[in-house]
């Protein structure tokens, strides 16, 4: 792997078995009405829209794709400072990096934070990774 995006965001949806794509509870599920669950559900179809459009546009790219619960902690703050760390962040921007990736929303690319507490279009975040692929390119201006 050469570069990882981490696109973090709640798994609520984990107690139904539904996946990371998937929806919470349903009607009249053991865990509750569908429309209790409603934000969620919505903010999790548009972070799955985000990360097929990146899926899709990142295919041939030597890039991983992982989708993290910000309650992880565990597992996502020694992958931020890693990845921030593998690509030569300093301390400010490794901290910076942690305090808002593992924010709800957010998505990170090589422990640098390019969107926290917000989904943005998924041609926003496809550009945002396009970018930054091209300014660690070799010979990037």
């Amino acid at each position: 792997m050469e570069h990882r995006i981490i696109l973090v965001r709640e798994w609520d949806a984990q107690v139904s078995a539904s996946g990371c794509c998937g929806r919470i509870g349903g009607k009249h599920s053991e865990f509750g009405e569908g429309e209790a669950y409603a934000h969620n559900r919505v903010e999790m179809e548009r972070m799955g829209e985000v990360y097929r459009a990146l899926k899709k546009a990142l295919f041939d790219e030597d890039v991983e794709l992982t989708v993290v619960d910000p309650r992880n902690a565990i597992w996502l703050v020694p992958a931020l400072l890693k990845d921030a760390r593998r690509n030569g962040l300093s301390i400010r921007d490794m901290w910076h990096g942690v305090t808002k990736g593992v924010s709800y929303n957010s998505i990170v690319m090589d422990g640098k934070v390019l969107f926290s507490g917000r989904i943005p279009k998924p041609e926003a975040a496809v550009a945002a990774v396009r970018a930054e692929l091209a300014s660690l390119s070799p010979g990037a201006a």
